[in-house]
């Protein structure tokens, strides 16, 4: 049986320092909206030199309610969900 609990967490991304200003305005002008989309990004420009991080330690449990009323909780035994915590 299998106990899942959504979470929400940061993830750090660096880039060589000749990309930052290019990046910064791309997530400032709504190009980049995720740190997957700086991968995309600099991969069109021909160099992703990126390295991506997620942050374990700010880790936080989410709410349902945060989650726009789907489950933050649930229980699976084999493939068969037998809890939810929401819709």
């Amino acid at each position: 049986m299998n106990f899942d609990f959504k979470i929400t967490t940061w993830e750090r991304v660096n880039v060589d320092a000749d990309q930052e200003q290019d990046v910064l305005e791309a997530i400032k002008n709504g190009t980049i909206t995720s740190s997957s989309d700086i991968f995309d990004f600099l991969a069109d420009k021909g160099d992703a030199n990126v390295e991506c991080n997620t942050m374990l330690e700010v880790d936080e449990q989410m709410t349902v309610e945060e989650n726009n009323g789907s489950s933050t909780i649930e229980v699976i035994n084999d493939t068969k969900t037998i809890y939810k915590n929401g819709i």
